[in-house]
């Protein structure tokens, strides 16, 4: 038996889910690191919701759901960036640091479970999450990397002895 669904039903569907797996990416992210990040949930969530959202709107047309999948790129490429690079935090006129690669990638990731979820069926959905989730978890109590998601301590507060709160 196939379960036939209208469109608007179909669409609701798909829009919960993408907002599913944002929660589930931005969960991860928000939890990142000595401190919480609740701006990294709504982020992650809003994302993946928005991405399926304009593929959606496009509606059934192959070439005008290309061209909304390449402005979803573009456009997440520049949310991304503002998310790498943040301002030093030793001086106020030097040269911004490159911070937060991994939270942009899973911003960029979401966006593309977002617009997977709006275009495909949820089995590769579910695949990529899972794997990406498990290249996210913190199994030694470091980023994979080895290095820190976050920016550094204020100078004041490393002079102070306690290293801005990290462990």
């Amino acid at each position: 038996m196939v379960l036939s669904l209208s469109p608007d039903l179909e669409a609701l569907l798909r829009l919960g889910m993408a907002v599913l797996c944002g929660l589930a990416v931005g969960l991860n992210r928000a939890h990142h690191g000595s401190r919480a990040h609740p701006n990294r949930l709504r982020v992650h969530v809003l994302v993946g919701m928005s991405a399926c959202l304009m593929v959606l709107a496009a509606g059934p047309d192959a070439q005008a759901r290309s061209r909304v999948i390449q402005g979803v790129a573009a456009g997440i490429g520049f949310l991304g960036a503002g998310e790498i690079l943040v301002p030093p935090v030793r001086s106020k006129h030097g040269v911004p640091e490159v911070r937060g690669l991994s939270s942009a990638a899973s911003i960029w990731f979401t966006a593309a479970l977002g617009v997977t979820v709006a275009v495909s069926s949820p089995v590769p959905v579910l695949m990529a999450l899972g794997l990406a989730l498990i290249t996210l978890s913190d199994r030694d109590g470091h980023p994979p990397d080895g290095g820190s998601d976050e920016a550094p301590p204020p100078a004041e507060e490393v002079r102070k002895g306690n290293g801005g709160g990290r462990s």
